[in-house]
């Protein structure tokens, strides 16, 4: 193009045009495409995304809202453990008088030795089956929180671990009483996984009634809490959800003698576990991890025995007594 052919329009025109293509193209080598900034048409859409039911849900007691109005009941004498009872034995049997036999007026011939009958084999009883057990430990390994602030040495307490060691060792108590059970979640690396217990709870196939029974740790609010002690909670409203939480926080308490903070519900906000099951279910807190001395109490290996002692022997209850 000929610049002097240009009338000043022309020229004024071309030169704008030039240099709004420069600076155009100044800006766009260091922001990269300006029409993303000015064509509302060509921007990417904005996705929104509806938040999952389950994380609505309080998962246990640290997840509660302060809001919640809880039930509270420390009163464990509702329901008294019956001590093993003894088995009477039949009174012994007098065999009758007889007169004795006058002495013979011969040698006896020696008498033949008499070898031992061997003692029948003891016969072995099928233990009745009241309930299938279904065992779950809370949390993941995935689960974000759910650990202690660090302890002196630098290490922590993760939920999942212990909920893991507690259950495990119930397991290995009721495979020698011959009790039915299943154990929810064998896996480590999952997260929450709160819908896959429901499920996997529900729908495994039994002929006998099951029972829920979530094995937790509780934590308090803050880095560090003076928060202390055992509550077990059930589903707000159910009898037989009440009944089991007396069993096992009086069996907890006993073992471990620490604070009874009682058997606890909320009939608003209710646990998933609790809530979505369909059995009769509870969720035991077995003191709390971010208090400075009860973390180290729950990772002493003979506390934990006692814990799952204790779990064992309200699970023996009602296979013995019933709900």
């Amino acid at each position: 193009m000929c610049w002097y052919l240009l009338t000043p329009i022309n020229r004024f025109t071309f030169m704008f045009d030039r240099i709004t293509n420069f600076i155009r193209n100044f800006f766009e080598i260091i922001f990269g495409d300006l029409r993303k900034f000015f064509s509302p048409k060509e921007r990417d859409p904005i996705v929104i995304v509806e938040p999952d039911p389950e994380d609505l849900e309080p998962q246990d007691g640290g997840d509660i809202p302060k809001d919640t109005t809880v039930t509270v009941n420390t009163n464990l004498e509702e329901v008294v453990v019956m001590p093993e009872e003894e088995e009477e034995l039949p009174p012994p049997e007098i065999p009758p008088t007889s007169t004795p036999k006058p002495e013979p007026s011969f040698e006896p011939e020696p008498t033949p030795e008499i070898k031992p009958v061997p003692k029948p084999e003891p016969e072995v009883s099928t233990p009745r089956h009241r309930f299938l057990w279904c065992l779950d430990n809370g949390h993941g390994k995935l689960t974000a929180g759910k650990r202690s602030p660090k302890l002196k040495d630098g290490d922590r307490f993760f939920e999942y671990q212990f909920n893991r060691i507690i259950v495990k060792g119930i397991i290995k108590e009721l495979k020698k009483h011959g009790i039915k059970y299943y154990n929810v979640v064998p896996e480590v690396s999952v997260d929450n996984f709160l819908k896959g217990r429901v499920l996997r709870a529900n729908n495994v196939p039994s002929s006998i009634p099951k029972i829920f029974l979530s094995i937790h740790a509780n934590a308090g609010p803050g880095t560090w809490t003076n928060a202390k002690g055992l509550e077990t909670w059930y589903f707000h409203g159910s009898r037989t959800g009440r009944k089991l939480a007396v069993v096992f926080q009086q069996q907890l308490v006993n073992a471990l003698g620490w604070t009874n903070r009682g058997i606890k519900s909320q009939s608003t906000k209710q646990f998933y576990v609790l809530k979505r099951t369909n059995m009769p279910a509870v969720l035991t807190e077995n003191g709390f991890y971010n208090n400075r001395k009860e973390v180290y109490s729950l990772l002493d290996k003979d506390i934990q025995n006692k814990i799952i002692k204790a779990h064992v022997d309200a699970i023996l209850f009602f296979e013995k007594h019933g709900i």
